[in-house]
Formats: C-alpha cells, structure tokens, sequence
C-alpha cells in the first residue's frame, strides 16, 4: 500500500522502493510501470522504470505497457530492446522492431547517436528481419528518417554485402568526418570488388 501511495503523490523513489520488495506480489504491474515511463526525469532518466521491471519481473497484459517498457529500452539499450522484441507475438515484434530503427535514428542524442547506429545495424537480424529493416528505411515509413539510406549502406558493408552497398551510393550523402565521406568509400568498395562489381 505505501508503495501506490507513494506512487500517487509522484515519489517515484520512494514508491519503487516499497514496490520491489520480494515479499509483496506484484498488483497492477501494467499501470505502475507506465507511469514511470511517462514520469522519468527530464534528462530521460529510466532507471526507476526499469528497475522495478527488472526486479519484479511483472506479466505485462496490456499492449500500452508493453509498448512503454519497449520505448524505455530503446532510449537506454539498443540490444536489449531488440532482444525484448523478439519476444513479442508477430505483428507486434514487426511494430517494436520499427520503433527500435526509428528511436535509434531520430531521437537519438547528439552526443550517442553514432554509437547507437553502430550497435543497431550490427545486430543479429534473421533474413526476416533483415527485409523489414530494409524495407522500413527504403521504402515504408523510415524512408524519411534522416540517414535511413546511410543507415541500410552501413548494414550491407557490415554485413559483407558489398556490390548490394553499391546500389544505394546515389542518394547518400554526408560531411566528410576525419577526411571520410560516402563517395571515399564507395570508391573503395568499388577498388576493392574490382573487376567483379557491375558499374
């Protein structure tokens, strides 16, 4: 009871300290972590969310909940958040597995983005996976994400697929970072496949 209590006058600390107690079972685990998602501190603090997800391990039963909980692991880990996606019933895993690609190339801070977009496109996808994320950047919704083409280049050269790389060289773009731009490395790739690339 101290828990909820805590929880409506917004002493969010305080209620997840009363809320983990192993000696108590978890009652509406659904509602509790939404409004600690929506309540996390300005600067996207989700420690208390997720900590008392992880320490109570609840059965999440609504889609709201489980959307929540996803959203706060896509803001704070990448791999940890596509794993959770994996977890979900098909049409749901599609849909969290579209937020993932467009948390991690949209809202994304400044100073993480790079890094995050490194760990995003060097993660496990299965060949089904690996068509919806190319087919979310280059033609569904996260066409217009800024970068989406960048993004599915950086994949195909990570991931071996070179003369496939190639395809997608109109249209990207970017500044040049320490002397290294997107038409340097196409001509690399292109230097590299040599007599085996179709220009």
């Amino acid at each position: 009871m101290k828990g909820l209590w805590h929880l409506d006058r917004q002493e969010f600390r305080d209620a997840v300290q009363y809320l983990t107690s192993p000696t108590l079972i978890p009652t509406f685990p659904d509602e509790i972590l939404e409004v600690l998602v929506r309540h996390a501190s300005p600067h996207n603090d989700l420690t208390l969310p997720l900590s008392y997800y992880h320490t109570v391990l609840p059965s999440l039963t609504t889609q709201s909940s489980v959307e929540h909980l996803h959203s706060a692991l896509c803001r704070t880990s990448v791999t940890e958040a596509f794993y959770f996606s994996r977890s979900q019933p098909e049409p749901t895993r599609l849909h969290m597995f579209e937020m993932l690609i467009s948390l991690v190339l949209h809202n994304s801070p400044a100073e993480t983005i790079a890094d995050r977009s490194v760990e995003l496109v060097n993660l496990p996808f299965s060949e089904e996976e690996e068509k919806w994320f190319e087919e979310y950047l280059l033609n569904g919704e996260g066409r217009g994400l800024k970068k989406a083409r960048d993004t599915v280049m950086m994949r195909r050269i990570g991931t071996g697929r070179f003369e496939e790389s190639l395809a997608l060289r109109k249209g990207v773009s970017g500044r040049a970072i320490n002397g290294l731009d997107w038409s340097s490395l196409v001509g690399a790739v292109q230097d590299g496949l040599g007599p085996r690339v179709e220009v």
